[in-house]
């Protein structure tokens, strides 16, 4: 019986999707533990936090001396050196140097490290003639990752980078979904497999090869693939056969109003039609059922039409299922929210965060160094830039893409009395004032939280809440990237952090200013306000107080 599909009664590509979901609603799979290197691609089913600081300890960046830097310039007394991978426990006084290693622990008592090129050595002498900052040349324990932080959210599918992330805190297990199982069908008396002698008027088959491929690719167990002819008795044996087998059955060809289109009178009599035909070109006798409580997808003989079909629906569908959100591998192009500058001698890849805010796409790039692993795994993307390179605010930057994460975003200061609120669905993007008021700017994010310490527009906040500027310990000072509201307190601070709870790493090692919400030590040096925008009515839920 011909299926007759009028225009009048098609639902667009989204409509289909929403109604299948709500008749069909998608069940995740069981979970289970696997080693590390087997998660690659796989589907996290719970969330993981970082069980220590990245870097574990401080350590040098470059081949050098380690000194105090308040000594310098000066000449020192070479005492030892200290090798990558040595625990050695070396106590530095003042007019020594130890030579040390890049990656290599930094000496008690050392406060900086000079480059090798930048030294003359004379026996057990060391001359350095310039002057040194606190912290030169030092990656501060904790400066790339603090313990605690989330840096795998269930429900995010497991990259290289995430592997890389996750072995250097320690983990070698990981619980992730179970695998979805796929039966695919292609239906036709036309189809030959590919290496067969092609006849008048056969075709060699590639739909259920781009669908094999395709589905492998994204994680998912393909464990049928066979080519039926347009035989209603063939095509029932076959789909019974893949609803026993597999979480979900794929057919292709037979949808539409031909006279040996049977796969839609097969459907009907072992399950229901949710969806037939869809106000999409190519694509139109797509069907979306239910079979045995299990998704079946008819899409068109086409293989066009497969392709969009598969990536606009079955795909989104699939995703849900797996645990997981459809994943987009793409190059995008994107308006910078920030200047993003090159190393003026070398190609530099800059991680950047992603926004979307209708059809455009928003890129907002982080300061970075290369031995930070946790700031370039968490990132959305990166952006490639010759030497010397420079992209002004407002302008197009292409971005290659890693992921489009649509949850809701948390962006500006930190603050864990808020961050404690919210599911593990969003986004979390402590990054200061800066990129908050980048955000407001833009129009993108859906909490964003303001230091009144660098806001100098005035703006009134959904929610205010105010908090105690703590002192703690003295020595030499300890400020913040330029991005948090308490850089204003500290000028020329030996150290710059990225997230207040970092400063805890120097307790009893130099002066700290932290939110009393972080550590409620020490004496009051100043009040803050902290604006908060709820841009996402739905997001009020979370902070109702």
């Amino acid at each position: 019986m011909r299926a007759i599909l009028k225009e009048e009664n098609l639902l667009t590509v989204d409509e289909a999707l929403k109604k299948f979901i709500s008749s069909l609603p998608p069940s995740l799979p069981d979970t289970e533990e696997v080693d590390l290197l087997s998660s690659l691609g796989r589907i996290s089913a719970e969330d993981v936090f970082s069980p220590l600081d990245i870097p574990p300890f401080s350590r040098s960046t470059v081949d050098g001396y380690a000194v105090i830097s308040d000594e310098t310039p000066g000449e020192f007394r070479v005492i030892d050196k200290v090798s990558i991978g040595e625990g050695k426990q070396v106590k530095l006084n003042r007019g020594e140097a130890i030579e040390i290693d890049t990656g290599a622990i930094i000496p008690s008592g050392a406060t900086a490290v000079v480059k090798v090129e930048e030294t003359v050595r004379d026996g057990n002498k060391v001359k350095v003639a310039k002057r040194l900052r606190f912290g030169e040349n030092i990656g501060w324990v904790g400066s790339d990752i603090p313990k605690g932080m989330l840096i795998l959210r269930k429900g995010e599918r497991i990259t290289p980078e995430k592997i890389a992330l996750l072995s250097s805190v320690g983990i070698n297990k990981v619980r992730v979904y179970r695998k979805l199982k796929i039966y695919i069908i292609a239906t036709g008396d036309e189809l030959v497999k590919p290496g067969e002698k092609l006849t008048t008027g056969k075709i060699y088959e590639s739909n259920t090869y781009y669908l094999a491929s395709r589905l492998t690719m994204l994680g998912y167990e393909v464990i049928g693939n066979v080519l039926v002819p347009d035989n209603k008795e063939k095509i029932s044996e076959e789909l019974s056969r893949g609803l026993e087998k597999a979480d979900a059955v794929i057919l292709t060809g037979g949808t539409s109003a031909g006279e040996k289109d049977y796969v839609h009178e097969v459907i009907k009599e072992q399950g229901t039609i949710i969806v037939h035909g869809i106000k999409f070109k190519p694509g139109k006798p797509t069907i979306l059922a239910k079979v045995k409580e299990k998704p079946v997808f008819g899409l068109p003989g086409n293989i066009v039409s497969t392709i969009m079909i598969s990536e606009q629906i079955v795909e989104k569908y699939l995703a849900l299922m797996s645990g997981s959100e459809a994943e987009v591998q793409i190059t995008i192009e994107a308006v910078a929210m920030s200047r993003i500058t090159a190393d003026k001698k070398r190609f530099t890849y800059v991680p950047v965060f992603l926004f979307k805010k209708g059809n455009d796409f928003y890129a907002l790039s982080v300061p970075f160094d290369s031995y930070m692993i946790g700031t370039f795994a968490l990132a959305d993307g990166y952006v490639g830039l010759n030497p010397g390179e420079e992209v002004e605010e407002g302008g197009k930057v292409k971005v290659y893409v890693r992921r489009i994460d649509p949850g809701p975003i948390y962006i500006g200061e930190e603050e864990p009395t808020l961050m404690a609120k919210l599911p593990s669905a969003f986004r979390r993007l402590p990054l200061g004032t800066f990129a908050a008021l980048k955000a407001l700017k833009y129009g993108v994010g859906d909490i964003i939280v303001v230091s009144d310490l660098l806001d100098n527009n005035n703006s009134e906040g959904d929610r205010t809440l105010e908090r105690n500027i703590m002192e703690i310990g003295e020595g030499d000072v300890i400020g913040y990237w330029d991005w948090v509201g308490m850089s204003k307190l500290v000028e020329n601070p030996a150290v710059k952090l990225r997230y207040p709870s970092s400063a805890l790493n120097f307790l009893g090692k130099a002066k700290i200013f932290v939110p009393h919400t972080i550590l409620n030590q020490g004496k009051v040096v100043a009040k803050e306000k902290l604006k908060i925008f709820l841009r996402n009515t739905e997001v009020r839920k979370y902070l109702i107080t």
